[in-house]
C-alpha cells in the first residue's frame, strides 16, 4: 500500500509540476511550485544563502519523509542552488562529519538556520537522537547544533563546531543574522520541566563564543499581543532601514518590526490565503527572506493537501506532501505586504 500511495502522490507533484511549467514558463518568470524534493515529495522549512564562492543562490531545507508514516523523523537536509532563483538543481542531502547525505538520515534534521562567513557556511539546525516515533510525531526533545562548512563543499563538508546549550532546554527553528559587527542567534525554547516557550536570545563576535542576551522584548510570543498562544520558526531580516522578524502561528505567518532589532511590535499576518498557483492553495508556512537590490523575495513552504482542522499525523500520507514557493514581499504604508497571485520576475 505505501509503494502505491507513494507512486501516486509523485504522479500528482509531477502533473501539478508541468502544469506550472506551462503556467509560469517565461523567461525570468518564477516557477510555482518553486521546487519539490524528488524523493519523498516533503520539501519545507526553506533557508536560502548566498555563496559568493561558486556565486549561487542555495536554500537547504528540511526533506520530510511525507510517503512514509514515519514522516517527521530521519529527515535530513537537502539543497538546491540556483544562479538566477528560476531554475533550482537538486544536489541531494547534507553529510554531517562524513555521514548522511541519504534521503533517509540517521538522525533528525530539521529547519537550518545558515549564515555565509569569513569562507564559510555556518549551520545552527535543530537535531534530534530520534528516528522512529516512540515519543510521539515528532519525537523526544530537540537541541540547536551548530555546524561549518566550507563555501566550496556546500553539500558534504559539514562539521560539528558545538551544541548551542544542554539538556535543561528543549529547542527547536533558530534564525542567525549579522548587525554591524555582531552575529545573532535566535532561538524557540522551553525549559524541561516547563510548557511556555521563549525566543531566546544570543550574540557573538566570532560565531563560537555566545552570550545569552534573555528572551526577545516586546511583542513577539506575547498572546497579549497577537491573539495567538502559538508561534515558531522565527526569520529576522534587515529591509527598508528595519529589522522584521517573521514567525508561522500556523495561521499564515506573522510580522513584527523594529529599530533596533531586539524590540518588536507586532505588525499583523500575512500570506493566511492560497494563490490561484500550481499547489500554492493553502496557509504559508515557515519561511525566509533574501534582499536583492532591495526587492525581498519570500521563501516558504505550503502542503497543499493538508487540512488544518485536525491533526496531521492523523491524515493520510498525501495530505502531508509540502513543496516550495517563493512570493515577493512589498512595503505599503509601513506594513510588509504579500500578493502571492503576482507573477514574480526576475530582472
Amino acid at each position: 500500500m505505501n509503494l502505491q500511495l507513494r507512486f501516486l502522490l509523485g504522479l500528482m507533484v509531477f502533473v501539478e509540476i508541468m502544469l506550472s511549467n506551462a503556467l509560469y514558463g517565461q523567461e525570468g518568470k518564477i516557477p510555482a511550485p518553486l521546487f519539490v524534493d524528488p524523493n519523498y515529495h516533503g520539501s519545507c522549512d526553506p533557508e536560502i544563502v548566498w555563496n559568493t564562492y561558486d556565486q549561487q543562490w542555495y536554500i537547504y531545507y528540511t526533506a520530510r519523509r511525507s510517503a512514509l508514516e514515519n514522516t517527521w523523523l530521519a529527515t535530513p537536509i537537502g539543497v538546491i542552488r540556483s544562479k538566477d532563483m528560476v531554475k533550482w538543481e537538486f544536489l541531494g542531502y547534507c553529510k554531517f562529519d562524513g555521514k548522511d547525505g541519504k534521503k533517509d538520515a540517521g538522525s533528525t534534521f530539521w529547519a537550518p538556520a545558515i549564515i555565509a562567513d569569513n569562507g564559510k557556511l555556518q549551520m545552527f539546525v535543530t537535531w534530534k537522537p530520534d528516528t522512529v516515533p516512540d515519543a510521539g510525531p515528532w519525537g523526544g526533545p530537540g537541541k540547536i547544533v551548530h555546524y561549518e562548512t566550507p563555501l566550496d563543499d556546500p553539500v558534504t563538508g559539514w562539521k560539528k563546531v558545538d551544541d548551542m546549550h544542554g539538556p535543561e532546554l528543549r529547542s527547536i527553528d533558530a534564525t542567525v543574522y549579522k548587525k554591524d559587527n555582531t552575529f545573532h542567534l535566535w532561538y524557540k525554547a522551553a525549559k524541561k520541566d516547563e510548557a511556555k516557550s521563549e525566543l531566546y536570545h544570543f550574540t557573538s563576535m566570532d560565531l563560537y563564543q555566545w552570550e545569552n542576551k534573555g528572551f526577545s522584548k516586546s511583542d513577539v510570543f506575547n498572546r497579549q499581543a497577537t491573539g495567538s498562544g502559538f508561534e515558531e520558526a522565527p526569520y529576522i531580516f534587515q529591509w527598508k532601514g528595519r529589522f522584521w522578524l517573521i514567525t508561522d502561528p500556523h495561521k499564515g505567518l506573522f510580522v513584527y518590526k523594529s529599530d533596533d532589532g531586539e524590540h518588536w511590535r507586532f505588525q499583523g499576518t500575512i500570506m493566511e490565503e492560497g494563490s490561484l498557483r500550481p499547489l500554492d492553495n493553502s496557509m504559508a508556512r515557515h519561511c525566509s527572506v533574501s534582499i536583492v537590490n532591495d526587492r525581498a523575495f519570500i521563501f516558504y513552504h505550503v502542503e497543499p493537501w493538508r487540512d488544518y482542522d485536525s491533526a496531521i499525523f492523523r491524515q493520510p500520507l498525501k495530505n502531508r506532501a509540502s513543496v516550495l514557493q517563493m512570493a515577493e514581499l512589498k512595503l505599503q504604508d509601513d506594513k510588509i505586504v504579500c500578493d502571492r497571485n503576482e507573477a514574480v520576475m526576475m530582472e
